[in-house]
């Protein structure tokens, strides 16, 4: 029987994604905030590579993350893996919302925080790569890609509705109400994701029988057979872990801190280019469906090698809303590209029955180990280094990574 592209699992795996993601990234937004409630310090920029550790942290958890959920995923079934780590998402960012800060309660406000993000950390292990592998699997042959575009568009969408969140609050609240109260708002709202997980367990369509796997670890046979495999393809997934943290998240911080550009234009262009970002993706999943997913990364690798000095230099020299305006539309579109065309790449580069525990370790250890700890590692080495070229060399460093991984990826389905 000729599958159609049924609108359930493409609801729920891009609904499942968005507030997966409009969670996680809300820290990202409200660094700033954060740092001065929770590791006071003379130094800003103290306060913000504290911050920014413990933003990485929750990904170390990541891959812990990515091999329990995806034993469920390929032994039970995706929509049961799916529905665990949306419910597991909910409980620390409720509880980041009313966490008391260090002025309260001391160090155990700090450490607070750290089990919070550890906790994000595992939930998003389980859904990363779980959500792309769900609907591609339910799409009918020559649209998978496309499908598993809209998975990406969910991610995307929760990065911006995060986004968008911060920039309204900006607006609406004086910044001493922001810093006292308002930067909560956002993660008490992020308790909604346990009703996604709800509808998901509930609602969601699987046949157990088609996804059910007989590997009894899917992590031994990953590691015996599939070692290459992953490696490649986490080459790739710098493209959009490093990318967007960099460019996106990190970039409110950069702007306003190191270029003495004001927030709340920073922020509305920020959101605008991601919103520009998260509008093309389902176009380029569909070219990719057309000329071929890895043609269209290929173009992406070669645009990060090749515009990354160029914009961050117009950036750093002029300082203005413009150049900033330039730099993250130019990269809006390319990301675009990468996230439309990065799940079906990933996700048939591995066999079905193995491939929920190896596609969520790809994209987990890429984010884990160099797309959580950009921001950190960037701020490290700008205060080190006195340079604010750092972000232009690591993202064409991305690019040549990516270029030298891609002829490797071949799709086993």
């Amino acid at each position: 029987m000729t599958k159609t592209l049924s609108a359930k699992p493409l609801l729920f795996g891009s609904l499942a994604t968005a507030f997966e993601w409009y969670d996680y990234a809300l820290f990202g937004y409200f660094a700033n905030i954060i740092g001065q409630q929770f590791y006071p310090s003379h130094d800003p920029v103290t306060s913000l590579l504290a911050t920014f550790a413990v933003f990485a942290s929750g990904f170390a958890m990541r891959p812990l993350g990515a091999i329990f959920y995806g034993y469920i995923g390929d032994r039970v079934g995706r929509k049961y893996a799916l529905a665990a780590s949306l419910l597991m998402m909910a409980v620390p960012t409720t509880l980041l919302g009313v966490l008391p800060t260090y002025e309260t309660i001391g160090v155990f406000a700090s450490v607070g925080l750290v089990v919070i993000r550890l906790l994000q950390g595992l939930a998003v292990g389980g859904n990363y790569g779980g959500s792309f592998i769900f609907v591609i699997e339910h799409a009918p042959q020559g649209r998978e890609g496309f499908a598993g575009s809209l998975a990406s568009f969910g991610t995307l969408g929760g990065l911006f509705l995060g986004s968008g969140a911060a920039t309204l609050l900006t607006h609406v609240l004086s910044a001493e109400d922001l810093r006292s109260f308002g930067w909560r708002i956002p993660f008490l709202l992020g308790s909604l994701s346990a009703v996604v997980g709800y509808m998901i367990r509930k609602y969601m369509p699987e046949q157990i029988a088609e996804t059910a796997s007989s590997t009894q670890l899917p992590i031994k046979e990953i590691w015996c057979s599939y070692k290459a495999s992953v490696v490649r393809a986490m080459g790739i997934i710098l493209l959009d872990g490093v990318g967007v943290y960099i460019i996106f998240v990190f970039m409110t911080t950069f702007a306003t801190l190191f270029l003495n550009m004001p927030e709340a234009s920073v922020l509305f262009w920020n959101t605008l280019s991601m919103g520009s970002l998260v509008i093309s993706i389902p176009f380029f999943g569909w070219v990719g469906d057309k000329i071929g997913a890895k043609k269209v990364l290929l173009a992406v690798s070669f645009g990060f090698l090749g515009l990354a000095y160029p914009l961050y230099s117009y950036l750093i020299e002029s300082r203005t809303i413009e150049s900033l305006a330039l730099l993250q539309m130019l990269f809006s579109v390319l990301m675009g590209a990468a996230y439309g065309t990065l799940p079906i790449v990933v996700s048939t580069a591995f066999p079905r029955h193995v491939r929920y525990t190896a596609a969520g370790l790809s994209f987990n250890i890429s984010v884990a180990c160099f797309g959580g700890t950009a921001p950190f590692m960037v701020t490290g080495l700008i205060d080190k280094m006195g340079s604010l070229y750092v972000p232009a060399f690591m993202i064409a460093a991305v690019g040549f990574i990516s270029l030298i991984s891609l002829p490797g990826i071949r799709a086993r389905n």
